[in-house]
Protein backbone atom coordinates (compact mmCIF):
# COMPACT_ATOMS: atom_id res chain seq x y z
CA UNK A 1 0.00 0.00 0.00
CA UNK A 2 2.81 2.41 0.81
CA UNK A 3 4.46 1.66 -2.52
CA UNK A 4 1.25 2.71 -4.24
CA UNK A 5 1.19 5.95 -2.26
CA UNK A 6 4.81 6.69 -3.15
CA UNK A 7 4.15 6.03 -6.82
CA UNK A 8 1.15 8.36 -6.70
CA UNK A 9 3.53 11.18 -5.77
CA UNK A 10 5.11 11.04 -9.22
CA UNK A 11 4.00 13.72 -11.69
CA UNK A 12 0.81 12.84 -13.53
CA UNK A 13 1.00 12.33 -17.26
CA UNK A 14 4.01 10.09 -16.81
CA UNK A 15 3.30 6.41 -16.47
CA UNK A 16 5.10 5.04 -13.42
CA UNK A 17 7.86 2.63 -14.28
CA UNK A 18 8.05 -0.11 -11.63
CA UNK A 19 11.81 -0.32 -12.21
CA UNK A 20 12.23 3.33 -11.17
CA UNK A 21 11.50 3.02 -7.48
CA UNK A 22 12.07 5.91 -5.14
CA UNK A 23 14.29 4.82 -2.28
CA UNK A 24 12.96 6.17 0.99
CA UNK A 25 14.18 6.19 4.58
CA UNK A 26 12.06 6.49 7.71
CA UNK A 27 13.12 8.26 10.93
CA UNK A 28 14.77 5.21 12.45
CA UNK A 29 16.70 4.39 9.28
CA UNK A 30 18.01 7.92 8.97
CA UNK A 31 18.91 8.24 12.65
CA UNK A 32 20.94 5.05 12.43
CA UNK A 33 22.49 6.02 9.12
CA UNK A 34 23.59 9.49 10.25
CA UNK A 35 24.18 8.46 13.87
CA UNK A 36 21.98 11.26 15.22
CA UNK A 37 19.06 11.40 17.65
CA UNK A 38 15.40 11.61 16.68
CA UNK A 39 15.30 15.10 18.18
CA UNK A 40 18.15 16.26 15.93
CA UNK A 41 16.33 14.86 12.92
CA UNK A 42 13.17 16.67 14.01
CA UNK A 43 15.13 19.92 14.32
CA UNK A 44 16.48 19.52 10.77
CA UNK A 45 12.89 19.07 9.52
CA UNK A 46 11.46 21.98 11.48
CA UNK A 47 14.07 24.49 10.32
CA UNK A 48 13.53 23.32 6.75
CA UNK A 49 16.96 22.01 5.81
CA UNK A 50 15.87 18.39 5.34
CA UNK A 51 12.87 17.82 3.04
CA UNK A 52 10.46 15.06 4.02
CA UNK A 53 7.15 13.44 3.11
CA UNK A 54 4.34 12.36 5.41
CA UNK A 55 2.42 9.21 4.54
CA UNK A 56 -0.13 7.90 7.02
CA UNK A 57 1.38 9.78 9.97
CA UNK A 58 4.86 8.45 9.19
CA UNK A 59 7.80 10.54 8.02
CA UNK A 60 9.89 9.52 5.02
CA UNK A 61 12.96 11.01 3.36
CA UNK A 62 13.99 10.58 -0.28
CA UNK A 63 17.49 9.25 -0.87
CA UNK A 64 18.27 12.17 -3.19
CA UNK A 65 17.19 14.69 -0.53
CA UNK A 66 19.39 13.00 2.07
CA UNK A 67 22.39 13.12 -0.26
CA UNK A 68 21.75 16.80 -1.01
CA UNK A 69 21.39 17.51 2.71
CA UNK A 70 24.74 15.83 3.42
CA UNK A 71 26.47 17.77 0.66
CA UNK A 72 25.02 21.20 1.44
CA UNK A 73 24.38 21.45 5.17
CA UNK A 74 26.92 19.42 7.06
CA UNK A 75 30.03 21.56 6.69
CA UNK A 76 31.30 20.41 10.06
CA UNK A 77 31.77 16.89 8.69
CA UNK A 78 34.86 16.01 6.71
CA UNK A 79 34.52 14.99 3.08
CA UNK A 80 35.50 11.43 4.04
CA UNK A 81 32.61 11.21 6.52
CA UNK A 82 30.13 12.53 3.95
CA UNK A 83 31.36 9.99 1.39
CA UNK A 84 31.03 7.24 4.01
CA UNK A 85 27.41 8.28 4.71
CA UNK A 86 26.64 8.35 0.98
CA UNK A 87 28.19 4.89 0.60
CA UNK A 88 25.88 3.58 3.36
CA UNK A 89 22.88 4.96 1.50
CA UNK A 90 23.76 3.12 -1.70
Amino acid sequence: RQDELLLSLQPSGKAPNPMERIRMFDNQDLCMLLQISKRTLQRYRSIGILPYLMLRQKTYYKESDVERFLSEHLDEFSKEQIEAYKARIR
